[in-house]
């Protein structure tokens, strides 16, 4: 009678911890407001002794803003429930993810260039790719779905409102949704202070100046790298971005 030797590849285990990815960014977040409740509030600028959960605190925060920015324009659009714009933002994912994939590989000015020449592809108003890209980056990052997060971010910036670099400073840094190149993040980080340093209005927690003043401390003292990618050139495929009724009103 033959037998066979029972292998470990014979063998199916149950994983319940999966393969060592990152976590969602809603679960890091709520792991990153219990410690920030731990420690009696949020970090100060002078009080900051570690750039990176100073740093992870103002990402999660400024998730937070885009959330809530985002439920009250999805409340004035006309003709659409909230699940029906929730599905359509997932069309920023195909068009955006070569781009949101070439920040952890290409220089910001690089990045950017190619996000504007695709903005023009799009035959949007400015005004609605705005709106549009303003409510999909809140879905996106209520739903965790970091392309379309991410990539309604460069849409922002590319479209002139360079605060939003703060968001390209922070998913680099921490390495969600593209790859972590400090490096990289500094350089985004430091064109959003720029821009409120120029006068545009903070998007994130407007009501707290002070801000400003942690994120510029926190993202110079971040550490370096010396990693070295070859750039590679995102291939644009067609795909129908959403579109919504939306004016936008200057705050």
């Amino acid at each position: 009678m033959l037998t066979k030797t029972v292998t470990a590849s014979d063998i199916a285990l149950p994983s319940f911890l999966g393969n060592g990815a990152q976590p969602p960014l809603a679960s890091h977040c709520n792991t990153v407001s219990m410690l920030t409740n731990t420690n009696g509030g949020f970090t100060t600028a002078a009080a900051m002794t570690d750039s990176n959960i100073a740093l992870n605190e103002q990402f999660c925060l400024a998730r937070s803003y885009a959330i809530a920015k985002s439920e009250d324009m999805i409340a004035n659009v006309q003709g659409f429930t909230p699940d029906q714009i929730a599905a359509q933002c997932q069309g920023f994912a195909p068009a955006m993810q070569p781009f949101v994939t070439a920040l952890g590989l290409k220089t910001q000015p690089e990045v950017v260039q190619d996000v504007a020449s695709f903005i023009l592809t799009t035959g949007m108003s400015p005004a609605q790719l705005k709106g549009t890209a303003q409510i999909c980056m809140g879905v996106g990052y209520r739903t965790d779905d970091m392309d379309v997060a991410l990539g309604s971010a460069l849409v922002m910036f590319a479209m002139g409102d360079h605060v939003y670099g703060e968001v390209m400073g922070h998913h680099l840094a921490q390495g969600f949704g593209t790859s972590k190149r400090v490096d990289s993040a500094r350089a985004w980080y430091i064109e959003g202070l720029n821009a409120i340093d120029r006068g545009a209005p903070a998007v994130f927690a407007p009501g707290q100046p002070e801000r400003t003043e942690l994120l510029r401390k926190a993202s110079l003292t971040l550490g370096t790298t010396n990693s070295s990618v070859t750039p590679v050139q995102p291939l644009v495929q067609p795909a129908s971005l959403p579109s919504f009724g939306i004016v936008i009103v200057s705050e």
